[in-house]
């Protein structure tokens, strides 16, 4: 029998194993196709020789990077940080090495990263846009290897998202059931959390007047401490003295209201109700625990990663050229004490 040395080459370690360099390969290769028993063998010989397989050559020689890009536009956020955490596990389980940006809601930033990938030629991309109607989605549409969007869907890509106007409609339907009178929304008009909030309330008989707009503008991605400031001014400042709601764009903003309310003696529910949005982990840390529209983040990433894995095995690519497979998710409302 060889004895062990450093500088095995696979054809050692499957002699020092009694196999063929074929099972060696399976095994480094993430192959389920080989008994349990022998691939602890192999690991375990392999680690004794100090024995790691070069990677980088074994896909360049199969023109597989398996590489797999994720891109994400805030991870301080709670919720995409409990989205990547699920697409990592994903990645890890198919033998996958995932590279991650934060594209910190720049979309020029974004579109550079993905010109990068594109010449690191990873297999696949992942990503989750700065805005709805990015403008890095042309050059989307034309990469060389499959890109699946999540949390929005978007015409010719392959994308996995949700009902957001279902989710603004189960926040406006729990506040007419709690007896709120105004009704507020702390985000951007053109959002379909906002669409959805607005038409159901309005199809409830609410008046137009009686549905407003704090901030306007895209605080989240650019200046995050200044729409805190302006929720924090307008709970202390703008509150009538009927029953208000406030539906929140994330469950960052609904947590910054509930601690204005707080500050300024301000009743939450009874005063105030206030609903987040993605039921990330801040809204069981929050005092009252926050009610929050949820979304199915473990659905949504293994769905992605499906569809990716799908496009990658079949050597194909997103764009005009391919049929692209859109899902949508339903939403649900997590109640809690706001």
């Amino acid at each position: 029998m060889k004895t062990l040395t450093s500088n095995k080459t696979m054809q050692d370690i499957a002699d020092l194993a009694g196999v063929s360099i074929a099972t060696v390969s399976r095994v480094f290769s993430g192959s389920p196709k080989v008994a349990p028993a022998t691939r602890d063998r192999i690991f375990e010989i392999a680690e004794k020789v100090n024995f790691y397989p070069n990677e980088t050559a074994r896909t360049l020689a199969a023109s597989r990077s398996k590489l797999i890009a994720v891109i994400m536009p805030d991870i301080s956020n709670p919720y995409f940080t409990e989205l990547l955490q699920n697409i990592e596990e994903l990645c890890v389980a198919a033998g996958y090495t995932m590279i991650f940006y934060n594209s910190n809601g720049d979309a020029d930033k974004e579109k550079e990263i993905v010109r990068q990938m594109i010449a690191r030629q990873v297999d696949g991309m992942l990503i989750t846009l700065t805005v709805v109607y990015s403008s890095t989605l042309p050059l989307l549409r034309k990469a060389p290897f499959p890109v699946v969007l999540m949390t929005r869907t978007v015409d010719g890509l392959d994308s996995v998202g949700i009902r957001h106007t279902e989710g603004g409609r189960l926040a406006a339907l729990h506040m007419l059931s709690k007896g709120v009178k105004q009704f507020y929304y702390f985000g951007i008009d053109d959002d379909e959390k906002f669409f959805g909030f607005r038409e159901e309330l309005l199809d409830n008989g609410i008046p137009a007047d009686r549905i407003n707009i704090i901030g306007n503008q895209d605080w989240y991605f650019k200046t995050m401490a200044t729409g805190a400031l302006v929720l924090k001014n307008f709970i202390r400042n703008g509150l009538g003295s009927e029953k208000a709601g406030l539906f929140c764009v994330n469950d960052i903003y609904a947590a910054h209201a509930l601690i204005a309310a707080r500050e300024g003696g301000i009743k939450v529910p009874e005063q105030l109700s206030v609903i987040g949005f993605d039921d990330t982990m801040l809204c069981e840390l929050v005092y009252p625990s926050l009610t929050s529209v949820h979304q199915p983040m473990a659905e949504i990433a293994k769905s992605s990663f499906e569809i990716l894995m799908q496009r990658i095995s079949a050597g194909g690519k997103s764009g005009d050229d391919v049929k692209a497979e859109n899902i949508i998710l339903s939403p649900s409302l997590t109640v809690r004490e706001t």
